[in-house]
């Protein structure tokens, strides 16, 4: 038993390196962009809403933005990289000020999504 064990573990960091070699790019080099694709230093990119944010976020503190300024400066630039999170984001605060919650609230999103 212990060795099948060690058997299977040996063979899957075989297969788990092998993997790594052939999918990853080697040292160095790196892929043109896509015509017409945003690059990953553009907020504008699409991508997971918090790394948008963040972006967003960095390039208002190199503005030497501060207050309800850089609020209102993170809010557009997210807005505009990611209009569908802006619309969630405005859905939720308006069914939270109705005084939804939880399934309420997830429900009330989504039908507010589809229509807005």
């Amino acid at each position: 038993m212990k060795r099948l064990f060690i058997a299977a573990v040996s063979a899957g960091l075989t297969f788990a390196s092998g993997n790594a070699q052939i999918y990853s790019p080697t040292p160095g080099t790196t892929s043109p962009p896509a015509a017409g694709a945003p690059s990953a230093s553009s907020p504008r990119a699409i991508g997971p809403g918090k790394a948008v944010r963040a972006q967003c976020r960095a390039q208002a503190k190199g503005q030497g933005l501060e207050g309800p300024a850089r609020r209102a400066a993170v809010q557009e630039c997210f807005s505009a990289a990611r209009p569908d999170l802006a619309q969630a984001q405005k859905c939720r605060q308006e069914g939270k000020g109705k005084g939804l919650a939880d399934g309420e609230l997830r429900a009330f999103v989504r039908q507010c999504k589809v229509g807005g």
